[in-house]
């Protein structure tokens, strides 16, 4: 394991919360968190919990306009092991649940796994309770997702997107297509295999008739290319480069201790997101988090809410760094900073930033 990694595996666990829900007392009759039950994350017996006294995790994503739900249950104490579970129901009651939920909502469910070709394990959903409701950003307007596409993928038989997850070598792939995420059927993973999250790739597809709602589609390897990276995320890594976009935040969340900065950057006409960071000197990582902290403080009434994070389309930001990409399902590549002088306002002389606030410690005391 190489040490750059290393690095990263330290930085995430702490910056990452430890994962153990906490439900309501009231709910107990129903709902209780048993974490032996989620050791190893063992289908066996996260199935029973799911069955029984029901399965408690966080929401992964919510897109009410295509019904997609996604349930990410974590194994206790262990931030990098997680399983994901798409989410369904013909309950009127539980879909109303559903039509509410938002992003990092503790949810706790009953109903039972189906069986499925897919290796994302489904669930038929009988009854979901929200335990504990996660606190959107106050004063920004929730996103509103485009209503449109699935009748754009009707019209067409291929598109450009990235990557949104991959695994299982391949046999899960979904894909971002404008502000929407798409899951796709492999059945041939030759096509696949190699892909890393944040690839951007053209994508040839039929619609899959089942399930009709959220749509679902099917690599079509009738063609002769049915995926063609446009730009390969892993070759970017350990590059030196100096990149420019817009200024974006992802806010505390029950994955991360505190705000995360990164800046989004677009190729082939599609955002990627690179947080900034310093692996090696924890004070020059505080420094960067300072510096970016203000510069969004002073402009947050330009700032607006993106699907999964806020982003300041008025402030331009360039930062010269390594590119760092350790996994084929890393959230997002990362630019390692010598300083925070290696991040300004773009075409502005550099300025110095005071120190205005106490940052959040990067590890617990």
């Amino acid at each position: 394991m190489s040490k750059k990694y290393l690095y990263a595996l330290l930085v995430c666990l702490t910056i990452s919360l430890a994962i153990v829900p906490q439900f309501l007392r009231a709910n107990a009759s129903t709902c209780s968190y048993n974490p032996e039950a989620y050791q190893n994350l063992d289908l066996g017996s996260l199935t029973q919990e799911l069955e029984t006294t029901g399965l408690i995790g966080r929401i992964h994503g919510a897109a009410n306009p295509s019904q997609m739900y996604v349930l990410s249950v974590r194994e206790p104490n262990n931030f990098f092991a997680h399983q994901e579970f798409s989410l369904i129901s013909s309950d009127r009651k539980t879909q109303e649940t559903f039509s509410q939920l938002n992003r990092h909502d503790l949810l706790c469910i009953q109903g039972n796994i189906l069986p499925n070709p897919s290796p994302q394990q489904h669930i038929a959903v009988t009854s979901a309770t929200v335990l504990q409701p996660w606190q959107q950003p106050a004063g920004y307007e929730p996103y509103e997702r485009s209503q449109e596409i699935p009748e754009q993928l009707k019209q067409q038989d291929n598109f450009v997107g990235k990557v949104h997850a991959i695994g299982e070598a391949g046999k899960i792939l979904v894909v971002e297509y404008q502000d929407g995420v798409i899951p796709l059927y492999v059945r041939d993973t030759q096509y696949t295999k190699d892909l890393y999250r944040g690839d951007i790739v053209r994508l040839y597809y039929q619609i899959q008739t089942r399930p009709q709602e959220p749509t679902h589609l099917l690599l079509d390897t009738a063609v002769d290319q049915p995926v063609e990276v446009l730009d390969a995320i892993a070759s970017w890594h350990e590059q030196t480069k100096t990149l420019q976009g817009n200024l974006v935040k992802f806010p505390r969340s029950p994955q991360l201790k505190f705000d995360v900065y990164a800046m989004a950057v677009t190729t082939q006409g599609i955002q990627r997101y690179f947080t900034l960071i310093n692996f090696q000197d924890m004070n020059k990582f505080q420094n960067i988090r300072t510096k970016l902290a203000d510069l969004w403080d002073a402009n947050q009434a330009t700032s607006v809410a993106g699907r999964n994070m806020l982003i300041n389309p008025e402030v331009q930001i360039e930062a010269t760094g390594i590119i760092n990409l350790v996994s084929t399902e890393q959230a997002n590549p990362q630019i390692l900073l010598e300083s925070a002088d290696s991040v300004n306002i773009a075409n502005e002389p550099q300025q110095e930033i005071k120190v205005s606030r106490q940052m959040e410690p990067i590890a617990e005391k």
